[in-house]
């Protein structure tokens, strides 16, 4: 008897979550007057705190949004739920904007606080998928100028024999890759001090250092376009644009 009365009240509340849903409740940031007031209760102190949060947050926000749109259309499948991530961050921002133009100050500021800490939570997973490639990138390009260096050795020492890269070849991508290595190591920090949008542009440098290194050292055009095609996404990103097939097949 129990359990059929259980059964019972289970399905009623899940018609009344139905009926409440097709009822549709508004938006957030499209409240009544009188909601949106019970959600904007605080004193001045508050409101302007929270208003200053809405308005010198804003640039950050927006930027970080652009970055993020560029890096999910280039990196997106790499990264789990990224794109679902994005799309409500987008919105979110909405809401934080309805609330501030509303003069809902305590709302605005408080939906911005949380959409920011969404926005830091993506760009480091984002940020780890950066540290992944570019580690990856650069380790090649250390075993190509470690091989190239024992190369020269050998070369060097049979009589009549010729240098296939010159010594200051090999010198100048020795130069840019510690300049590399060295934007990883920033991209590393700021990665933990959770300053992951920074950590991305040196991860970007990073990375256009060691396509250049590996484009360098190859003498034949269709050799150095192949390095190009196969780092085309990596290209376009570091110059912060969507890569585009179609363009990178021109």
């Amino acid at each position: 008897m129990l359990k059929n009365s259980f059964i019972i009240l289970s399905f009623c509340f899940f018609c009344l979550s139905i009926s409440a849903q097709e009822s549709g409740a508004p938006e957030k940031g499209k409240e009544s007057f009188e909601d949106l007031d019970k959600l904007d209760q605080g004193n001045n102190l508050e409101r302007k705190q929270y208003k200053n949060i809405s308005e010198y947050n804003k640039d950050r926000v927006i930027n970080s949004i652009k970055l993020l749109t560029i890096v999910t259309a280039n990196f997106g499948d790499e990264v789990p739920d990224s794109k679902t991530a994005l799309e409500k961050i987008k919105k979110d921002y909405q809401v934080v904007l309805r609330y501030y133009y509303r003069r809902a100050y305590i709302a605005s500021g408080k939906a911005m606080v949380a959409l920011e800490k969404d926005i830091t939570a993506l760009l480091g997973k984002f940020a780890k998928n950066y540290d992944t490639k570019t580690q990856n990138l650069l380790a090649e390009c250390a075993d190509l100028i470690t091989g190239q260096e024992q190369a020269q050795l050998v070369e060097t020492s049979q009589e009549g024999s010729k240098v296939i890269i010159p010594y200051r070849e090999i010198a100048e991508g020795q130069q840019k890759l510690r300049i590399a290595y060295g934007q990883m190591g920033l991209a590393t920090d700021m990665s933990r001090e959770d300053r992951f949008y920074d950590s991305i542009v040196h991860y970007r440098i990073a990375k256009d250092y060691g396509i250049k290194i590996l484009s360098d050292f190859k003498e034949a055009e269709a050799d150095k376009k192949a390095i190009s095609d196969k780092y085309g996404k990596d290209l376009s990103d570091n110059r912060n644009q969507i890569f585009s097939q179609s363009q990178n097949a021109k």
